[in-house]
């Protein structure tokens, strides 16, 4: 699957995001705006350079749109139960999103915080080592590094997985 991040108008509240499957189907919505990278580019990131293939994306991927796995997250996130991954993620997101707007953490502190936020998420904590915790930093900082720079209209392309 082909995904694309296109950074909208300054003035406008969102950015775009847009999946094209192998079978030429296709998904596409609007992702809010935030002054660090998309949230959608972190569930990207996480979910590619962990392997998971049991998230956001891979849904998308699977045939799902966009509008509804996010409603579907969004539920989940709201109530106790299965499928873990999806708290998982979230919780992960969350805590790299507070480490770009915070700054970086020992990896060793960031994991215990994170096991707590999963504890916290009513989830198990998955296995998160500190080489995979620098590899999805550093993926962060790459893709950040691709974003920035881009103008309103631009587009970043990926595969999935």
């Amino acid at each position: 699957m082909l995904i694309r991040f296109t950074k909208g108008p300054v003035t406008a509240h969102t950015d775009l995001l847009a999946c094209e499957r192998p079978d030429g189907t296709g998904t596409a919505a609007a992702m809010p705006k935030q002054a660090i990278l998309p949230h959608d580019a972190f569930h990207f990131v996480v979910e590619k350079t962990l392997g998971w293939r049991d998230a956001f994306f891979a849904a998308i991927a699977a045939g799902a749109t966009i509008a509804d796995t996010t409603a579907r997250f969004h539920a989940v996130k709201k109530s106790p139960g299965q499928p873990p991954r999806i708290r998982q993620i979230e919780t992960l997101i969350t805590c790299l999103q507070a480490e770009q707007w915070g700054g970086g953490s020992d990896p060793a502190v960031f994991i215990t915080k994170f096991a707590a936020a999963c504890r916290q998420a009513r989830t198990p904590p998955p296995p998160l080592t500190p080489d995979d915790l620098a590899r999805v930093r550093l993926a962060l900082r790459e893709f950040g590094a691709a974003w920035r720079p881009l103008n309103p209209g631009q587009s970043i392309e990926r595969p999935f997985p």
